[in-house]
C-alpha cells in the first residue's frame, strides 16, 4: 500500500471519533436548548471547532445544504408529509438548514475524511433533478413512497461504486439516528407514519442524500473552491 493511502487512511480514522462526539453534542444541545436561534448560535461556533481545519469547498457544501434544504424542506412543510414543533421561520426552527450543512459535513468527514471530492459531472445534475421532482411533485399524492423508491434507484444506476454504496449505507444509519431523535423526543412529526413513527420514504430519502451528497453537493463545492483559488491567483 502506498504511503499516500495509508495517510489518508489514518485521518479518516482521526476523523471519526470528531464526528461521533459532533452529532451526539449536536443532538443533546438540540432537546435541551429551548430556544432555537440559541441552538444555532452554539451549534455554528461548535461546529467550526470539531471539524477545523475547513477546506474552502467544505464550507461552499455546507452553505450550498443549507439553502437547499430551507427550500426543500419548505416545500415538503407546506404539503403537510411533515410538521416541526418549533415553526420560527418558514414552518421550522431557525437551526433547521444548518443541521443539514453539519450532516453532510459529517458523512464526508466519517468516510473519507479531508481527501477531495470527485469531479462534478453532468449526470450528477440529472440524478438531484430526478430527486427533487420525486420528493417535492409526487409529494401529496399515494405515489410518494414509490416515486421516491425509484428515483433512489435511478441514483444506483447512475452511482454503484464502493463510495457510493459507503455514503448511501451511512447516510442511511445518520438519518435513521437522527429520525428516531426528532420523532421519539417530539421535535418533529409524520401524520401518517409507517413504522417506528416514521414514513418508509425516509429511508429512500436518506440513501439519496448519501448518494447526492458525494456526488452533486461536494464535487460543486469542489468546483466552487477552484474557481475561488483561480481567481484570487
Amino acid at each position: 500500500m502506498k504511503a499516500s493511502a495509508i495517510s489518508t487512511i489514518s485521518a479518516t480514522h482521526h476523523q471519526r471519533p470528531r464526528v461521533l462526539l459532533a452529532l451526539a453534542s449536536t443532538l443533546l444541545i438540540v432537546l435541551i436548548v429551548p430556544n432555537s436561534l440559541v441552538v444555532l448560535f452554539i451549534l455554528l461556533p461548535l461546529w467550526w471547532i470539531v471539524f477545523r481545519p475547513w477546506q474552502l469547498g467544505e464550507l461552499y457544501s455546507f452553505a450550498i445544504a443549507a439553502i437547499f434544504f430551507l427550500l426543500q424542506n419548505y416545500v415538503c412543510l407546506k404539503a403537510g408529509i411533515f410538521e416541526f414543533r418549533h415553526k420560527d421561520f418558514m414552518l421550522m426552527p431557525y437551526y433547521e438548514p444548518f443541521l443539514w450543512g453539519f450532516y453532510f459535513t459529517a458523512l464526508k468527514r466519517f468516510i473519507v475524511g479531508t481527501r477531495k471530492s470527485p469531479a462534478f459531472e453532468m449526470k450528477s445534475l440529472i440524478g438531484l433533478l430526478a430527486t427533487s421532482i420525486a420528493f417535492s411533485v409526487f409529494s401529496r399524492t399515494s405515489l410518494f413512497f414509490a416515486a421516491t423508491i425509484v428515483s433512489t434507484l435511478f441514483l444506483f444506476v447512475l452511482f454503484h461504486r464502493k463510495l457510493d454504496i459507503a455514503f448511501a449505507v451511512s447516510a442511511l444509519l445518520l438519518g435513521f439516528v437522527v429520525e428516531l431523535f426528532g420523532v421519539y423526543s417530539g421535535l418533529w412529526s409524520y401524520p401518517a407514519p409507517d413504522l417506528l413513527r416514521m414514513p418508509y420514504w425516509f429511508s429512500t430519502m436518506w440513501i439519496s442524500v448519501g448518494l447526492l451528497g458525494w456526488r452533486f453537493l461536494m464535487p460543486l463545492g469542489g468546483w466552487l473552491e477552484q474557481q475561488t483559488t483561480h481567481q484570487g491567483a
